[in-house]
């Protein structure tokens, strides 16, 4: 079990230490590129369902000659967002059961730095709102993961139904929300943070001072 946790705190939660030691977790260094894919394809989907009932439109109009690569391009981004995708939730899935356990470095610091409020309530409150997080942008993989699927027999334009339009339209808002909720457990709650690298080794150190200061009243 030793090899496989070196492996999993390294791959996962970025706890390298050769060739060089890591200041900061994997998860938030992967989130970009599957939030880019993912809204740009739900953006082109949607913008493809507006151009082809509203061709009237004078706007619309204009688009309508390039509803082809419309398609393919969002086409092309379901896919990558699902491949990039991957490292970033099972990562994201890592720090939220890493950052959240009972003994963990995070909930420590909370009970330490919020003393006319519950630590634990503050941690617990950010249990949710990452559950809320993680779950949003579950259905965005599911959702662009059926997108590839159900256009893969459509190879000259990988044109989406009306419901994978549907689709797209509903879940852009989701990860938008997602990506806001992402933002106020690390802005809003202080969750994650120094949590490695030197940045650590101070926090460590100034909990362990308080703490042994608590001991000593």
């Amino acid at each position: 079990m030793g090899i496989i946790s070196d492996i999993y705190s390294a791959v996962e939660l970025g706890h390298f230490q050769w060739p060089f030691r890591n200041s900061h977790p994997v998860h938030p260094a992967t989130v970009h590129h599957p939030l880019a894919f993912l809204s740009t394809a739900y953006t082109l989907d949607t913008l493809f369902g507006l151009t082809s009932y509203y061709s009237s439109v004078r706007a619309f109009a204009t688009i309508a000659p390039f509803l082809p690569q419309i398609s393919q391009l969002a086409f092309l981004s379901h896919a990558l967002g699902v491949v990039t995708a991957i490292p970033s939730m099972t990562s994201g899935t890592a720090e939220w059961y890493e950052i959240y356990r009972s003994d963990g470095l995070n909930r420590r610091d909370k009970k330490l730095t919020n003393p006319g409020k519950s630590g634990d309530a503050i941690v617990d409150s950010s249990v949710g709102i990452g559950a809320v997080h993680g779950m949003l942008n579950a259905v965005a993989f599911a959702v662009s993961g059926y997108a590839v699927w159900s256009r893969m027999g459509r190879r000259s334009a990988f044109t989406p139904g009306r419901a994978g339009i549907w689709l797209s339209a509903l879940t852009l808002p989701g990860v938008a929300v997602s990506a806001a909720l992402g933002g106020e457990l690390v802005y809003g709650k202080g969750i994650g943070v120094r949590r490695m690298g030197a940045a650590k080794d101070e926090k460590v150190k100034g909990i362990g001072e308080i703490e042994a200061a608590k001991r000593t009243q």
